[in-house]
């Protein structure tokens, strides 16, 4: 039944409004809808916990849906043929009536607080929003494309609040006070949304191109792999892949080498370290694979270089 906590086995077919793994013995889930917190333009908002990830049938809502991470690891495909991967911390937004489902190869345990929402509703005496204000957070989320951002701070803290809240408010009897605290947190989280998403289509490519730049910088002496690099980026491994090229002109695995190559020069050049402790320095796996890759991108080696300089 809707508005409780269930662990799930064999499931009938999806809800228009509600997203539930197809079958799933370790998931928990707790939904409240809209009407039930008083929020006519809201379908519902749900708290959900997996323990074993299992994929979901395509489906669609007729509502905007805000899938939130707060911990673990999650992949969703879409019918036009992108796939999301996310990480804690990340969200999808995912517009009305556009199929998607859980990807098949997820199986990190994952916990999500969703919302859904309907961003043509009409204004009424008992919305959360005016009406200048609502026609503000609707063209927020006028792109058909599905997106994967990272939360703010601020986000991931009130998407955290609304999880506790919904498990909270279904194992005691509600409260009026409780209702309205639900119904505040679900607005404000909807408006933080709306900012993220303002904007965001100009912002996303070079956002995270810098961001895994970033990273990288922060990280090339130690072993860094591409899909760790991409989730701090917000974007999938095959999309960072893609704009990073684009803005750049070389992979992302292209810039991570040459950023190590860089700083094995300076350490050849001012110090007698052993090419061991210079490939360890620099994220090298092992010296071979060092003096491989510096002479690929040098034509000369370690050893070579260091006579030179």
């Amino acid at each position: 039944m809707i508005g409780q906590t269930i662990s799930k086995g064999p499931m009938t077919p999806l809800k228009p409004n509600h997203i539930m793994p197809e079958h799933d013995h370790h998931v928990q889930e707790s939904i409240f809808t809209g009407a039930e917190i008083g929020m006519t333009m809201v379908g519902s908002t749900a708290a959900t916990q997996g323990f074993n990830a299992i994929p979901l049938t395509w489906h669609s809502h007729d509502r905007h849906e805000v899938l939130m991470l707060l911990r673990g690891g999650a992949a969703y495909e879409f019918k036009n043929g992108t796939e999301l991967e996310l990480a804690g911390g990340h969200m999808i937004v995912v517009p009305a009536r556009v199929l998607h489902r859980g990807s098949k190869d997820v199986r990190m345990p994952s916990v999500i607080c969703a919302v859904n929402f309907d961003i043509a509703h009409p204004v009424t005496r008992h919305s959360p929003f005016t009406k200048k204000e609502m026609a503000w957070i609707a063209a927020q989320f006028q792109s058909r494309r599905p997106r994967l951002l990272s939360m703010s701070p601020t986000l991931r803290r009130m998407a955290q609040s609304l999880h506790q809240m919904i498990l909270q408010q279904r194992k005691s009897p509600r409260t009026a006070d409780g209702t309205a605290s639900m119904r505040l947190l679900v607005a404000s989280i909807i408006l933080e949304v709306a900012r993220h998403t303002s904007g965001s289509h100009q912002r996303s490519t070079a956002d995270a191109v810098t961001l895994a730049k970033e990273y990288m910088e922060n990280r090339f002496t130690e072993p860094l792999p591409m899909n760790e690099v991409a989730q701090k980026a917000g974007c999938s491994r095959a999309h960072l892949f893609l704009v990073f090229k684009r803005e750049t002109g070389m992979s992302p695995n292209d810039w991570l080498q040459r950023r190590r190559i860089k700083a094995a020069t300076d350490l050849l050049r001012t110090t007698d370290r052993k090419l061991e402790d210079i490939a360890a320095a620099c994220g090298f796996t092992s010296a071979p694979y060092f003096c491989h890759v510096f002479r690929k991108y040098t034509g000369t080696t370690p050893g070579e270089h260091r006579q030179k300089s």
